[in-house]
């Protein structure tokens, strides 16, 4: 006969007479043949085979405390001794009643087998302590070989399922307890049988009262607690069924669980008792509602930003609008150019949520506005400790747009160190973080903007003609409002609207005189301009008609005036055509007349950063001639 692998083998011997210890080394030999009594062998049938009893590692200890020290060795080495076999009688020293309950203190798995001479008394007197009856079995002096190898076998053999069976136990609660459900196992009458770690963390109950608790006793954690007795009822009144459904818990937190609850079956197929589950699905609530809300958001932007959305009918916005739909259709890089305030932001949005990029994010960056030692950590990203001050790793803005599109705004301002790395950013489509080694590949649609004149940056050498060319595969030019003033009515009509709304007024219509003046004025702050000036009126009109008295003065000056000239040192008329930078340089000189040379009030009038109004400043040679130039707020 063999263990199966792995069996613990281990025979402790207890005893004060060397006969005993012999006669039980022998009896436990596997070359024994022969058995003494006949009738045990009839019995337990034959023993001739060689192959009856396994191979066995026999101790042996003759007192109490030698028995006591072997036991503790064992378990140090963790080669745990599976049965002792100890003698009620050992003087001098510990006794075999004491011995067991030192022996008990150290370790409570061992199966122990008192040998006594007493033969009329029951295990009950013999050991008083009755702590010490666990695990614990008594045989007579003198007793035979086939008592000592049936008990041998029998208790090995325990001792080992049971631990087999309590590793199976450690195991499963391992398991059950490493789940981030809450599991618990009831009896027929709701008593706990079982509760896994998340169940006592869910329902703040103390693992040491458990066993004395009921379902019923944690019925006060939910927010209906008599719609939950009253299920519960049900469940063990119908102990076969099997129940599912969504539960609130308002203790010790608010949640939202998942409830399901079935029978569990003994091994005769008979119900014992339910296993019930609860999963917190609050954050799968919030997260579906969070999608759903994405989902809504989403959709507005699509609406807001759809090609419908865009005010204008005039011939040169429809020719605009023409191209923003075929952009839209592929993911061709597309340069929008057009003055400060003519929408090209608007325009790239309407491009990105009208193409196939629409669910991806869209990130717009204004190269203008970040400084020059910051704008590569902000469009790249940057590694830890990349810089002083980089204690963290940071996603640049491409990663960001990374499945959808990213606007550089007025990239005619990118500085030429930083253009290389964006024109090799174009041709790899990948980037490298700030302080990084690796290579970052992205999926992203590039639109660039600028109000500057490229053409100029480019001969004046602050522009690479390559970036140019490789951002310039699908220009589209925003007109100016002065040169779409058909399109005037119908913008100064929808921000009625917009701003009455958001007021709470209830202005519906701008006057003929009013009207009349936004028609003539010139708008060099274009949409952006005439938006502000429906803004203010609609705020300082007390009316149902936005009257010309509350539009701005920059409009109202206009009025006693022939004509418009474009500044004070120049003769030419509004219908003279002039180059951009003449207009923008006379637009300079005219801003920092009105806001007398105040740099940062000037930068606010044109809709511009004031490193751009410097910019174009020293471009125009003006600098030097404003001595009285300030820059205070």
């Amino acid at each position: 006969m063999k263990l199966k692998s792995g069996w613990n083998n281990r025979i402790l011997v207890v005893d004060d007479d060397d006969y005993i210890h012999q006669d039980i080394e022998e009896t436990l030999k596997p070359e024994v043949s022969e058995p003494i009594t006949t009738d045990l062998a009839k019995t337990f049938g034959s023993i001739t085979d060689k192959s009856f009893l396994p191979e066995l590692e026999i101790l042996h200890a003759k007192s109490g405390k030698e028995a006591y020290d072997k036991v503790k060795e064992a378990l140090e080495k963790n080669e745990p001794i599976a049965v002792a076999y100890v003698d009620m009688r050992m003087p001098p020293g510990w006794d075999g009643a004491e011995t067991i309950r030192k022996i008990r203190e150290i370790d409570k798995d061992i199966e122990i087998v008192i040998m006594t001479a007493f033969t009329d008394k029951p295990l009950s007197e013999i050991v008083k302590d009755m702590d010490l009856l666990d695990k614990l079995l008594y045989i007579r002096k003198p007793f035979t070989r086939e008592e000592i190898q049936q008990m041998t076998i029998s208790l090995i053999e325990k001792w080992n399922v049971g631990m087999e069976s309590e590793l199976y136990q450690q195991r499963l609660e391992t398991v059950l307890n490493s789940t981030s459900e809450a599991i618990a196992m009831f009896d027929l009458s709701g008593a706990f049988l079982f509760v896994n770690r998340r169940c006592l963390d869910m329902f703040d109950l103390d693992e040491k009262n458990i066993k004395d608790m009921t379902i019923y006793d944690i019925k006060n954690c939910f927010q209906e607690p008599n719609k939950f007795v009253m299920s519960n009822e049900i469940f063990f009144s119908n102990p076969e069924s099997v129940f599912e459904d969504i539960i609130e818990q308002k203790t010790p937190k608010r949640k939202i669980l998942y409830f399901y609850t079935a029978p569990v079956f003994g091994v005769n197929k008979s119900i014992v008792g339910r296993i019930v589950v609860y999963r917190d699905v609050s954050k799968e609530i919030e997260i579906e509602q969070m999608k759903a809300e994405l989902f809504r958001l989403r959709a507005e932007l699509e609406a807001e930003y759809s090609f419908d959305k865009i005010i204008g009918n005039s011939k040169k916005m429809r020719e605009v609008f023409a191209l923003v739909h075929q952009a839209s259709q592929s993911d061709i890089t597309v340069l929008i150019q057009g003055e400060t305030g003519t929408g090209k932001e608007l325009i790239a949005k309407a491009i990105h949520y009208n193409s196939p990029r629409k669910n991806g994010p869209f990130v717009a960056v204004n190269c203008a506005a970040i400084p020059e030692t910051l704008i590569e950590s902000e469009l790249f990203g940057h590694e830890k400790g990349a810089f002083t001050g980089a204690i963290s790793r940071k996603i640049g803005r491409f990663e960001q747009a990374n499945g959808g599109t990213i606007l550089l705004d007025e990239i005619g301002e990118m500085q030429p160190s930083l253009q290389v790395r964006l024109l090799r950013v174009l041709q790899e489509r990948e980037i490298q973080r700030v302080g990084g080694l690796n290579t970052i590949p992205i999926d992203v649609r590039v639109i660039a903007s600028t109000n500057s004149d490229l053409d100029s940056a480019i001969k004046s050498g602050k522009f690479r003609e390559d970036l140019f060319y490789r951002i310039s595969a699908f220009p589209i030019v925003i007109p100016p409002l002065r040169e779409r003033i058909d399109d005037i009515p119908l913008l100064a009509e929808h921000f009625l609207s917009k701003f009455s709304a958001k007021s709470g007024k209830s202005i519906s219509v701008i006057s003929s005189e009013a009207m009349e003046l936004l028609m003539k004025y010139n708008w060099p702050g274009n949409v952006r301009e005439l938006e502000s000036a429906i803004e203010r009126g609609v705020l300082l009109e007390t009316s149902g008609v936005l009257q010309v008295d509350n539009l701005p003065q920059s409009v109202l000056a206009i009025s006693n005036k022939p004509k418009t000239k474009v500044s004070d040192d120049s003769e030419k008329v509004e219908n003279e055509i002039l180059p951009l930078d003449e207009i923008e340089r006379r637009a300079l000189i005219n801003a920092l007349k009105i806001t007398g040379n105040n740099i940062q009030k000037a930068a606010k009038a044109l809709g511009i950063n004031r490193a751009t109004v410097y910019r174009k400043l020293e471009k125009y040679n003006l600098l030097d001639n404003k001595t009285s130039i300030s820059d205070d707020s």
